[in-house]
């Protein structure tokens, strides 16, 4: 993917992860987003895994935006160190940061064109 988020590489309380470990599962409601900050993440949903993603890269924001479950799995596919971005934190960055919100935008944009590419096929 081509958004990274390296303004969190720096984090103060990150989650580490476990290979295997889930960090949230499709249909769980969601209260923050996560950016990789080491190590990588599997998204998958039905056991097929969609993309995975490193350093930089954020995930899980789609819940933040439309209040909904979430569509896909999360699971440390190595051991990972993840910055966590509580709900209202999320929303300040977006209310104060453009370029954040931009950014997010790019993401959620990118994603929708790779399933698109991925159904036509």
């Amino acid at each position: 993917m081509g958004v990274k988020l390296d303004p969190f590489i720096h984090e103060q309380n990150p989650r580490i992860c476990e290979p295997g470990e889930v960090i949230f599962r499709a249909y769980d409601m969601g209260a923050e987003m996560y950016v990789v900050l080491e190590g990588e993440v599997e998204l998958s949903i039905d056991s097929q895994v969609l993309e995975t993603l490193g350093p930089g890269e954020p995930f899980g924001e789609m819940a933040l935006i439309d209040q909904a479950p979430r569509v896909a799995t999360a699971v440390a596919k190595t051991p990972a160190k993840l910055a966590v971005l509580p709900e209202k934190r999320f929303l300040f960055l977006v209310q104060t940061t453009p370029t954040f919100a931009l950014q997010i935008m790019k993401v959620m944009a990118d994603r929708l064109r790779t399933m698109n590419a991925r159904v036509s096929t």
